[in-house]
C-alpha cells in the first residue's frame, strides 16, 4: 500500500507518519508539505491513500482532495483536521475518513481498515494495471524499464489478451506516423525488444512475455490484471475502471468504448 501524507506542518507529518507505519508496516509512506508537490506525488506514483489536512497556506485540503481525485478516482482520501466544522465537505467529497488531530492509533487503525475504495493488495506474482496509467508490479514493487518504448510494447500486447503481434504490427504502433528511416527503425525496435526481455529477467517474471521469429505476445496465464478481471466480471476490478485505460497511449484511447459496452458500465 503506497500512502501519502500532506501537512503544511512537518511535525504533524512525522507523528502521522509513525503512527500509519505502525498500524501498516509494509506501505511505502510518501510525505510533502505542499499542495503542488502532492499533486506531482500522485501523478507519478501508485498512490492508495492520502492523510490530508484540510487546513494548508498555498491550497486548502477540499481543493487538494478534489484534485486529487480528478487525477486518480479511485484514491482514498483520509482528512485530517482539528476542526470538525468541515466534515460534511469532506463527505461530499467522498473522503473514507474524518480525523481529528491529535491523530490516534485506533483512529488511523479503523479507517485503513474501511477505506471507501478497498486497496487490492498486490504482493505475490505480476500484477497488471490498465486502468488509468498502464503499470506492472512484481510482489507489490512497481517495475521500472530503461527505455519507455519496452514499456509500451509491452502494455500494447496487454491490450492484445495473448494474440501475436508480429515485428512490422509493433514497429507501426510505437512510431505511429513518425517519419523514421527504416533501417534505424529496426535496429532500435531490437534494443526496445533486448530491454523488455532484460527487465522482464531482472524481475525474474520473464515467462510472462512469448517471443518466437516474428511474433510476440503476452501470456495471460501468468498475470493478475484488473483489466482481465473486469472482463470476467469481477466486481472489485469493474469499481475501477472510471474512463480511462492506459491514458499514456492514444492508441488505447480507441478501447474505451469497447470496456464500457463488455463491463457494462
Amino acid at each position: 500500500m503506497n500512502i501519502l501524507v500532506v501537512d503544511d506542518e512537518m511535525a504533524a507529518i512525522r507523528d502521522a507518519s509513525r503512527i500509519i507505519k505502525k498500524v501498516e508496516p509494509e506501505a511505502d509512506i510518501f510525505s510533502t508539505e505542499e499542495a503542488e508537490e502532492a499533486i506531482e506525488i500522485c501523478r507519478e506514483n501508485d498512490i492508495d491513500v492520502v492523510f490530508l489536512d484540510i487546513n494548508m497556506p498555498d491550497m486548502d485540503g477540499l481543493t487538494l482532495a478534489a484534485k486529487l481525485k480528478n487525477i486518480k478516482p479511485m484514491i482514498n482520501i483520509i482528512m485530517l483536521t482539528a476542526y470538525p466544522m468541515y466534515a460534511l465537505d469532506a463527505f461530499r467529497l467522498w473522503a473514507s475518513a474524518y480525523l481529528l488531530k491529535p491523530v490516534r492509533e485506533e483512529d488511523v487503525r479503523n479507517a485503513l481498515k474501511n477505506l471507501r475504495n478497498p486497496v487490492e493488495r498486490k504482493n505475490e506474482g505480476v500484477y497488471i494495471q490498465c486502468f488509468g496509467n498502464f503499470e506492472i508490479f512484481f510482489d507489490g514493487e512497481i517495475v521500472k524499464f530503461g527505455r519507455s518504448k519496452a514499456k509500451e510494447m509491452l502494455a500494447y500486447l496487454v491490450d492484445r489478451r495473448g494474440a501475436t503481434a508480429s515485428n512490422s504490427e509493433l514497429r507501426a504502433v510505437l512510431w505511429e506516423d513518425e517519419a523514421i528511416d527504416d533501417e534505424k527503425n529496426r535496429k532500435y525496435f531490437a534494443q526496445i525488444v533486448h530491454d523488455l526481455k532484460n527487465t522482464l529477467e531482472k524481475w525474474h517474471c520473464e515467462d510472462i512475455f512469448d517471443q518466437k521469429r516474428d511474433s510476440y505476445a503476452i501470456v495471460p496465464s501468468k498475470i493478475t490484471c484488473d483489466y482481465y478481471l473486469a472482463l470476467e466480471k469481477d466486481p472489485g476490478a469493474i469499481a475501477k475502471f472510471n474512463g480511462e485505460y492506459m491514458s499514456q497511449y492514444t492508441w488505447a484511447y480507441k478501447q474505451i468504448g469497447n470496456i464500457n459496452e463488455k463491463i457494462g458500465k
